[in-house]
Order: C-alpha cells, then sequence, then structure tokens
C-alpha cells in the first residue's frame, strides 16, 4: 500500500511538474479520439443506412389466375425460402383498393376493367439487396407464380454500394485506429524523452524498472483516458442535434441513422475504455525501451 501511494505520488508530481508536455498529450489525445470516434459513427450511420435500404427492397410475385391453387400453400413455400425474412399477401380486392388509392381521382378508369384483373400476389423483403437474384430464381421456379416484378438495375446497384461502403468503412476505421495510435504514441514519446534523466537518475538510486515504470505508464494512461472522456462528450454534445438536424432535412434519413441513445452511450463507453488501453500500451512501450537503453551495459 505504501508504495502505491508513493506511485501515485510521483505520477501526480510529474503531471504538475510537466504540464505543458501533459497538456500536450491530453489535447492531441482527445482530438484524435474525436476523429476516430466520428470517422466510426460516420462508417456505422452509413452500414445502418445501406442495410436499411436493402431490408426495402421489394419483390413482388403474382399467382397463375388458377383456382386450383391453394394461396396458403404457396404463402408457406415462400416463407420457407432461406432469403425470405418478411412476406405480406394482398387478395384480389386488397390490391385493386391499394391500386385505387395510389391513382386518387384518377381511380375511376379502373371501374372500365370490369372484373378485378389482379390476382393473389406476395410482397416480400429480404436481408440483403444481393439476395434478391436469388429470391427471384426460385420464385420463377414455382409453377403457381406467373409473373415477379422487382427493380433490377436498383437491386444491383444498392448490392455493389453495399460492398464497396462495407470496405471503405473497415479501410476508413482501420486507418483511423493506426492514425490515432501512432499520433499517440508520438505524443508520449515526446514527453517522455524530456523526462530521460530522471529515469535514469532513478535507476541510478536503486529503485526497481516496476516502480520507476509505473507512474510514468500512469500518468499516460490517464491523460490518454481524460482526452477520450472529453472526446466523448463532444461527440455526445454533437452528434444527437446533429442527426435532428439531418432528419429535420432530409426526412426520408429518419428511420435509416443510429438514434438509440444507449448504442450511442455504449460507444462512447467503449471510446474511453480504447483511449485508456491506448494510453497504457504506448506509455508502457516507451518507458520500456528508455529503462531498457538506460540499464544495456555499455
Amino acid at each position: 500500500m505504501t508504495t502505491f501511494k508513493y506511485i501515485l505520488r510521483d505520477m501526480f508530481r510529474l503531471v504538475v511538474n510537466h504540464w505543458v508536455l501533459g497538456l500536450l498529450t491530453l489535447i492531441t489525445a482527445g482530438v484524435m479520439m474525436w476523429i476516430l470516434g466520428v470517422t466510426t459513427l460516420f462508417s456505422l450511420n452509413l452500414e445502418n443506412l445501406l442495410t436499411h435500404l436493402e431490408s426495402e427492397l421489394v419483390v413482388q410475385a403474382y399467382l397463375a389466375k388458377d383456382s386450383k391453387i391453394d394461396v396458403n400453400d404457396v404463402a408457406k413455400k415462400i416463407q420457407s425460402i432461406e432469403y425470405v425474412y418478411a412476406m405480406k399477401v394482398f387478395s384480389p380486392a386488397d390490391s385493386l383498393a391499394k391500386l385505387q388509392e395510389k391513382m386518387g381521382s384518377q381511380s375511376r378508369a379502373l371501374d372500365m376493367l370490369g372484373e378485378n384483373p389482379i390476382p393473389y400476389n406476395f410482397e416480400i423483403h429480404v436481408h440483403r439487396a444481393e439476395d434478391v437474384e436469388h429470391l427471384v430464381d426460385e420464385l420463377n421456379a414455382m409453377p403457381e407464380v406467373e409473373d415477379v416484378v422487382y427493380a433490377g438495375l436498383v437491386v444491383k446497384r444498392i448490392s455493389a454500394l453495399s460492398r464497396i461502403s462495407s470496405r471503405v468503412a473497415l479501410i476508413m476505421f482501420i486507418l483511423s485506429v493506426v492514425i490515432t495510435a501512432l499520433v499517440v504514441y508520438n505524443t508520449i514519446h515526446i514527453s517522455l524523452y524530456s523526462r530521460r534523466e530522471e529515469i535514469g537518475i532513478m535507476y541510478l538510486v536503486g529503485a526497481t524498472r516496476a516502480y520507476i515504470a509505473t507512474p510514468f505508464v500512469l500518468e499516460g494512461t490517464l491523460l490518454s483516458l481524460l482526452g477520450a472522456l472529453i472526446a466523448a462528450g463532444g461527440i455526445l454534445g454533437a452528434y444527437f442535434p446533429g442527426i435532428t438536424l439531418i432528419q429535420n432535412n432530409l426526412p426520408f434519413l429518419r428511420h435509416s441513422l443510429i438514434t438509440d441513445q444507449g448504442i450511442i452511450l455504449r460507444f462512447c463507453a467503449l471510446l474511453a475504455g480504447f483511449g485508456a488501453t491506448l494510453g497504457w500500451v504506448c506509455s508502457y512501450l516507451i518507458v520500456v525501451r528508455f529503462i531498457n537503453s538506460i540499464t544495456k551495459p555499455e
């Protein structure tokens, strides 16, 4: 307990005596963590948007007009296809009412058709855009299905965009982590390099490696953690007003962005944990390197 008390005392002494370098480390860690957080949230929202678009893709399957066809059996067959995650069945009357609603005042023209020409049909949703083509092939192979309607070109474009965005998001995340780690590492390195004489003096007076390293490691961890907490606070303060502004100006994105406060709070907690871990790892590597260079025999 006494040793730990002295270690904490030395850590706070380092922070106070070298407050300029400490402030530099704090600001750098905060800025880089904020950039990492914003980049990651942007990537997550992009993925969420594309996932929402994919879930909105609809395949319309129309049955043949045959009284022998059991609609319930066909519905069970379609529901059992692995690519299907949601489905609605529309009777001829339901389909006609839906069409009349869309046509509005021009719906009177439908009265000239006489008998309702629309057969039973299914509105099918898939998990991913790339599943649409496989689903269409299976539907066309069913003898009860007369016609399948879907936006083929839109499906192909969304599928390609989804693949590209996933790769871009992963690359952006990896680059953000690497750049953040390098900047924080170099900042802590500069901070500790200016105190290499203190490390040498402590070693000469008989301090153990662990006693020498711990205050410096705790300082780097504390400063990185505080920087990450400041970044998390900045993200919390700006994210929800920004999302509200986007949704007010672009209503079609209302249900496509991450708005769950619990998810954002957990994300900020992870960001703070990452900042503390990054500070600990960087500080430990740098201090061990300095101690090894001091204790290395000439």
